[in-house]
């Protein structure tokens, strides 16, 4: 069933996933994608160990964290892990608002046995996909918060086994930015200087061959 209604979530933002979690549903884990100005990445992974059939401690998380996700930019695919280097780890109690869930006031109110897993990290391409290995035995909702291009309503995506997020894309760093900028200023400097060079020189010229010939 799960395969089935995957198969209708085919892009970021669709409207099912409401209709089918409205209740809190801990099996799923969340994951939410923060998308920061300076071009980092943080992947937040939240499970609920009370309700989760896979993960029931932190020392199972923290074992699923080794090959939780993949990440793949053109022909390039390698683990989280490996591109984010280890996560860190924290416990909560309550539900995040923010998650496209369609929560009750009553199940925020509630206190849950929450673990998080979190990644931070800079992508070698602005532009990839995270996806889910093969034989993967959980089912994520993986939420966008780009912190650049705020939205009423996050755009997410529910993944099982080898599904891959559509194309996210990371902004451009602004120390790279900053970087172009002056690279950038400084060659238009020396053209410039350049050409008032030459120009100078091509005026002085003319003025001694008009001295010479007068």
């Amino acid at each position: 069933m799960i395969r089935a209604l995957r198969q209708l979530i085919v892009t970021w933002g669709a409207l099912v996933l409401p209709l089918f979690v409205c209740a809190h549903n801990g099996e799923f884990l969340l994951a939410k994608l923060t998308l920061r100005a300076d071009g980092t990445c943080v992947l937040r992974v939240t499970v609920d160990t009370e309700a989760n059939f896979n993960i029931q401690s932190r020392a199972q998380l923290t074992k699923a964290a080794e090959g939780l996700f993949l990440v793949s930019s053109g022909k390039e695919t390698t683990s989280l892990s490996r591109v984010a280097g280890e996560p860190s780890f924290s416990s909560e109690t309550k539900l995040d608002s923010t998650a496209p869930l369609g929560h009750t006031p009553e199940e925020m109110a509630k206190d849950y046995k929450l673990e998080v897993a979190e990644w931070t990290w800079t992508p070698a391409s602005p532009k990839f996909v995270l996806r889910l290995p093969e034989m993967s035995p959980h089912t994520v909702v993986l939420w966008l918060n780009d912190e650049t291009k705020p939205v009423a309503k996050p755009r997410w995506v529910m993944m099982i086994a080898e599904d891959e997020s559509p194309l996210i894309t990371a902004a451009t760093p602004l120390e790279n930015l900053k970087l172009k900028m002056l690279i950038l200023c400084g060659g238009v400097m020396i053209c410039l200087v350049i050409l008032f060079t030459g120009l100078g020189l091509y005026l002085k010229h003319r003025r001694h061959r008009q001295r010479t010939q007068a």
